[in-house]
């Protein structure tokens, strides 16, 4: 019998804990739709008072909960400005022009981290109705944006009445990379969506949270786009309970191995790691050197037992997780040790 592959594609691989698993048999169900299942509320108060937010709403999905901001808050035919490679415009199927309406004005920042002046002559000059942040940044490498650094670009923002909403996906990790309360990042911007199945594990489910009239808003665009109908929401809510009492402070586990794996991937010949730029739970790693292209790599190392994702052109990623330890980091980063120097004996 072969061994499982390690799948370092994605966080979402990270399974809930055993006390998770047990919170979502026990969990007393309501009729979530309707405002009436005990672990749906208590999730929703919980996280809205972590972010400081007044209220918050349980979503199936973060790509939805972003979208719900969107339509919910972007009048339809107005612009957006966002970073060139944000996950909105990159792996939500342009739904902000599809569903939503509205239209996209990117700059780019390679680390991510847009320029608060820069921001604000685009979205003086476009007249733009929002400014949509992500937090940490997942096309850049996981990189984070700081408490002060929010703030700048949300005050650039609303000066000139353009709303603010930041993907916040993986807000938590930022939050413990930065050594900071995850109330911090959300304080200046007006909505915010998390994710609650990457590194908290839970099996589904996002929050948004902002005013109390922006979220009973959104509760009716939800209702809209079919996602108000989760009846038994409160299976994944109450697993999200327990995350949030036991898995958040582990996320350093995650930053501090995927600061591991890119040390060791760095001595691979053939490929690039700048390992000491990584902020948290994502390994960016350029393959060119090996004269593979990402797919190839992809390919080699897969037989090998090792998963990853291609990036772009040059580049495929690593995410540690929960399922992911320090016995399973060395394996890793030796297997796809193993598959480059393969290569290069067949290639020369």
């Amino acid at each position: 019998m072969t061994d499982p592959p390690i799948d370092l594609r994605s966080d979402v691989h990270g399974q809930p804990t055993d006390e998770m698993w047990e919170a979502m048999r026990a969990a007393p169900l309501g009729w979530a739709t309707k405002g009436e299942d005990p672990s749906v509320i208590a999730l929703q108060e919980r996280i809205a008072s972590l972010l400081g937010k007044e209220a918050a709403l349980w979503i199936p999905t973060c790509g939805m909960a972003n979208l719900v901001a969107l339509l919910t808050i972007a009048p339809r035919g107005s612009a957006v400005v966002l970073e060139a490679s944000s996950h909105v415009l990159t792996s939500e199927a342009m739904g902000i022009e599809e569903i939503a309406g509205l239209e996209p004005l990117s700059l780019w920042a390679e680390d991510g981290r847009l320029d608060p002046v820069e921001a604000e002559e685009l979205i003086v000059d476009a007249a733009a109705s929002m400014l949509l942040l992500e937090n940490t940044h997942t096309r850049a490498g996981g990189t984070v944006l700081t408490p002060e650094l929010t703030a700048e670009l949300a005050v650039a923002a609303q000066r000139h009445g353009a709303y603010v909403h930041l993907d916040g996906a993986r807000l938590f990790n930022a939050a413990v990379a930065l050594g900071v309360p995850v109330r911090e990042l959300a304080a200046p911007v007006n909505t915010v969506a998390v994710s609650l199945n990457k590194g908290l594990c839970a099996p589904m489910g996002a929050i948004l949270a902002g005013r109390t009239q922006v979220i009973e808003l959104a509760q009716r665009t939800l209702r809209r786009l079919g996602g108000a109908s989760v009846h038994k929401a409160g299976i994944a809510a109450a697993a999200a309970l327990v995350a949030l009492d036991t898995l958040v402070e582990r996320l350093a586990d995650d930053h501090r191995r995927a600061r591991e794996l890119g040390a060791l991937l760095q001595e691979v010949p053939g490929l690039e790691v700048e390992a000491a730029r990584i902020e948290t739970n994502i390994v960016l790693v350029d393959v060119s050197g090996t004269g593979l292209s990402p797919d190839e790599f992809l390919r080699l190392v897969g037989e090998r037992g090792v998963l990853g994702m291609e990036r772009d052109t040059s580049r495929v990623r690593f995410v540690t997780h929960r399922l992911i330890g320090d016995d399973v980091v060395s394996r890793a980063a030796e297997l796809v040790a193993l598959a480059v120097a393969e290569h290069a004996q067949t290639a020369y």
